[in-house]
């Protein structure tokens, strides 16, 4: 028994360094893409066609073609996320400080979900139903949520990775 103890103890040990460069790599991935889609995209989409049957064709592919660049990797982060919490809780226990920065990143990571699910999802069905440039703009103003909580990860993660 202690020998599987010890092995899944060299194990995680051995892939800390990996697993922190993955989620780093993973997170900046995520905030370039959301500060392209704050300063660029969402601000674009005032410029639409306004006839309403086009514009809802354009909303409609934006939010086809972003969900396969931001949905997989969204949960790839939030898989890395959590595996790097249980991990440094797992190697130093609850009484070292090494998990609070992992878990300050899950808290940002539940808060963009958060924000994604209550606020921007049901802004974009709006648009999908109708162009509604209030809609749209509640949009770019509401997507600062997400752009600085992203970025405050970005810094979590950096943070994280210097320290292994």
């Amino acid at each position: 028994m202690t020998t599987s103890f010890w092995d899944l103890t060299k194990l995680l040990t051995d892939s800390l360094p990996i697993l922190t460069l993955l989620h780093l790599a993973v997170t900046w991935y995520l905030v370039g893409l959301i500060w392209t889609i704050q300063r660029v995209h969402y601000p674009s989409m005032a410029f639409v066609d306004p006839h309403p049957e086009r514009a809802v064709q354009a909303e409609r592919q934006h939010c086809d073609r972003i969900f396969w660049i931001v949905g997989p990797m969204m949960l790839i982060e939030g898989a890395l996320a959590a595996a790097l919490l249980f991990v440094n809780l797992w190697l130093n226990g609850i009484d070292s400080k090494t998990w609070i920065l992992p878990a300050l990143g899950i808290v940002l990571l539940l808060f963009i979900w958060i924000s994604t699910a209550m606020i921007q999802m049901p802004l974009h069905d709006q648009l999908l139903k109708q162009p509604n440039p209030t809609a749209q703009q509640r949009l770019v103003n509401s997507n600062w949520i997400r752009t600085v909580a992203w970025s405050l990860r970005g810094l979590v993660a950096f943070v994280i990775a210097l320290m292994h």
